[in-house]
């Protein structure tokens, strides 16, 4: 459901927004091509060691066609994927697959309309949010519709035109922005919008205050502190002047002490950080450098370039085609150890080193060996040369998942043309050299129940806002959320695998507290 292209732990899945190459030249009409883009917007071997970033060939995929726009792994062990995949001899596309253990194929996962699925996946409780079309569905634990949360244009009030991102709040209650019309003629909400607001059974809430502009918003995602960082099309948000990258208060309101100077273009993700600062990707030129086009910066809390992060990097193409003349497109960012960020995209050199789709920077900035002439190999659909890596995720024994759409994969020695758009990897090292964080000396954190299933309950009394995360065994912040002022109890709804967590929050008085969970 997205738009066309314009923080550092571990790696996790942060929603890809297009595949440029699919939509550049060939036969593929205008039309198709920003339907491509508004559908992406444009994770074991026991036993035996083995080499970081090294192909596991025992797991395949063998379907030729088209892309996985976003992968979760399920608590059986299964993975869902989402995208447009095609069977052999059908002639439509199904939103969503799900795969056995060793990359086959379910056959007993039902297709539409028991199952769906197009975009980003997002794990709430034992629930899956989905992106599909313009509208946001929630699946069950297994991928199956839930039948509790309607589809968004039965309701009355709401009907969807073009679709944006989303974000889940710890209650399963969603935020999703984009262009669509609203007839709520009794709280006075009526015409386009570009933030609005669902309780968790997919009606609009009428409690909130919806909010409009003169353009569409494509990306949002929620700061620590509760504020949301926007990218979109408008220059006038709330009756106020706005840059194509702005900010938000938590209830939508603009705010105006954030200016990031970009005058065209737009993020295609953002990495908040824990102190303010932000990753964003995408293509952008900020005011007063018309030739300089940004790929990867690092924004300061005021919107500001992050001058210490080096973002003058080459990416080039090399034999994919060069969309709308716009280039090289970074499609996703995601931690990358406690030192490092994760970017995957359509690309295969960074700085004249072979990258195919994904690489590895420092924070600040410089290009790190991880995936030295490793990556994507491309495929040809609809007379479209296509090779581009959507994204990644990190399971807890440590195999890295990386999808997208491709024909092959290579680590740099060994190469499968099988490969066939997710393909695993033997996890990356990301401990060595790190030291972990002692535990503070104050009391634990008051949280039940304790082993859980992955929703807890902290007990906290705030002064004032807090950020809770989880950490595992690696290092790497696997859930966070923001805890609210003056509240004492915190719903934790953590949708985590198995296993020993770390529990760190983070006052705004600087103090740390840190505490220890158990999901079983």
């Amino acid at each position: 459901m997205h738009h066309q292209p314009s923080t550092a732990q571990a790696p996790q899945d942060r929603r890809p927004r297009t595949v440029p190459g699919l939509w550049a030249g060939g036969n593929v009409s205008s039309a198709l091509r920003l339907a491509l883009l508004l559908a992406m917007g444009l994770g074991a071997m026991k036993g035996r060691a083995q080499a970081p970033l090294t192909l596991d060939p025992s797991f395949q995929f063998n379907l030729n066609e088209w892309y996985v726009s976003s992968a979760l792994p399920l608590d059986d062990g299964k993975i869902l994927l989402s995208g447009q995949i095609k069977f052999p001899g059908e002639f439509w596309f199904r939103g969503s697959v799900r795969l056995s253990q060793d990359g086959s194929i379910d056959t007993t996962f039902p297709q539409f309309p028991l199952s769906a699925g197009q975009g980003k996946l997002t794990k709430w409780q034992d629930k899956i949010y989905v992106e599909v079309g313009q509208e946001i569905r929630r699946l069950d634990g297994d991928g199956l519709i839930d039948p509790e949360f309607i589809l968004m244009s039965d309701d009355a009030l709401f009907s969807s035109l073009q679709g944006g991102e989303y974000h889940v709040y710890p209650d399963g209650s969603i935020v999703m922005s984009g262009l669509h019309n609203l007839d709520d003629t009794a709280r006075g909400f009526v015409g386009l919008y570009n933030l609005i607001w669902f309780t968790n059974t997919g009606h609009l809430d009428t409690t909130k205050t919806h909010r409009k502009g003169n353009g569409a918003i494509y990306e949002i995602e929620q700061q620590p502190d509760g504020k949301f960082l926007c990218s979109g099309t408008g220059t006038v948000y709330d009756g106020q002047p706005v840059r194509n990258v702005f900010r938000v208060h938590p209830d939508g309101a603009l705010d105006t002490t954030f200016d990031s100077g970009i005058t065209w273009g737009r993020a295609n993700v953002f990495m908040p950080l824990a102190d303010g600062r932000a990753y964003m990707v995408g293509i952008s030129r900020r005011e007063g450098f018309p030739d300089d086009t940004l790929r990867i910066v690092r924004l300061l809390p005021n919107g500001a370039l992050d001058t210490s992060f080096n973002y003058q990097h080459a990416f080039g193409l090399g034999e994919l085609e060069n969309a709308l003349g716009l280039g090289a497109t970074i499609l996703n960012v995601q931690p990358w150890g406690t030192d490092a960020i994760l970017l995957t995209g359509e690309f295969q050199f960074v700085n004249g080193a072979v990258r195919r789709g994904i690489c590895v920077l420092d924070t600040t900035g410089q290009l790190r060996p991880e995936f030295d002439g490793a990556g994507v190999n491309t495929f040809v659909y609809q007379n479209t040369i296509t090779g581009v890596v959507a994204g990644t995720f990190l399971t807890p024994d440590n195999m890295l998942y990386v999808y997208g759409a491709y024909h092959g994969y290579t680590d740099g020695t060994t190469n499968d043309p099988d490969q066939r758009f997710i393909t695993r990897l033997n996890g990356p090292d990301l401990t060595t050299g790190v030291a972990p964080e002692p535990l503070n000396t104050e009391a634990e954190l008051r949280v039940h129940p304790n082993p859980g299933t992955g929703a807890f309950v902290l007990e906290l009394l705030l002064d004032g806002l807090a950020t809770a995360q989880l950490l595992d065994a690696s290092g790497r912040v696997v859930h966070s959320q923001v805890l609210t002022s003056g509240t004492e109890r915190h719903n934790l709804h953590t949708g985590l695998l198995p296993g020993a967590y770390v529990l760190r929050v983070r006052t705004a008085d600087g103090r740390t507290l840190r505490g220890k969970v158990v999901v079983e």
